[in-house]
This record gives structure tokens, C-alpha cells and sequence, in this order.
């Protein structure tokens, strides 16, 4: 008889435990809202459709060159990644740091390089020339 009591009192603190909620609109789990900062970077972002893989071949307009892209011949779970994986990945690095292509791809051990351009304007060329 004794353990029927413990045990009902253990199941109705259980009950009574589970059906409790948080009051969310207390202070102490209010969150700020934050701003959303706008960095340079996501000025600067470019569509990846419109960023160019250049395999073997080398641009023909002048470019400059923003910086080195490096990613896992690898994904996360150790399967090597297909070709067309590679520049869907080489494309989204590049346009996030405001390129227009990605030249001179290697592949070293376990990654893969390319460098990122950004093609020079018309404009540009014209302002500085004349």
C-alpha cells in the first residue's frame, strides 16, 4: 500500500510538472531585437549565375584579382564532390566576396584553389585613359 502512494505521488509531481509552461513575456526571456548590420561585403555580394568559371582557359578584358577561394574536394560527410558541385561552390565564394569569375582552379590533396576576379569596367578604363 505504501508503494502505491509513493508512486502516485511521484506520477501526479510528473503530471503536474509536464503540463507547466514558461511565461515567455517575462523579462528574463526577452530578447533585443537586433539590427541587422550591413557589412561590405554584402554590398558588394554578386549573383553567383553570373559569375564565370574559367577552367583552362584565361579572360580575354582585364580583371583584378580580389583573393584566393579554397573549398573541400570533399563535402561534410566525406563523398567527393562532383565537378558541377565544385563551381556551384567556387561561384557562391566569389560572389560573396564581389567577384565576376574564378580563374586558375588546382586541386592539392584535399582541395581545391581558384583565384577570384572582378572584371574592370568600361567606364573605369575610359575615366583613367582620358
Amino acid at each position: 500500500m505504501r508503494t502505491l502512494y509513493l508512486l502516485l505521488f511521484i506520477y501526479t509531481g510528473l503530471f503536474l510538472s509536464a503540463c507547466s509552461t514558461l511565461d515567455n513575456s517575462s523579462s528574463i526571456f526577452k530578447k533585443q531585437k537586433k539590427q541587422p548590420m550591413v557589412s561590405q561585403t554584402a554590398l558588394n555580394q554578386k549573383d553567383p549565375l553570373n559569375v564565370a568559371v574559367f577552367n583552362n582557359t584565361q579572360p580575354t578584358t582585364p580583371y583584378t584579382v580580389l583573393g584566393k577561394a579554397i573549398i573541400s574536394e570533399y563535402n561534410p560527410r566525406g563523398i567527393k564532390r562532383q565537378e558541377a558541385c565544385v563551381h556551384d561552390a567556387m561561384r557562391n565564394l566569389a560572389a560573396t566576396m564581389g567577384g565576376d569569375a574564378v580563374i586558375n582552379l588546382n586541386k592539392n590533396d584535399k582541395i581545391i584553389t581558384g583565384t577570384v576576379i572582378a572584371f574592370e569596367n568600361e567606364n573605369k578604363q575610359k575615366q583613367s585613359s582620358g
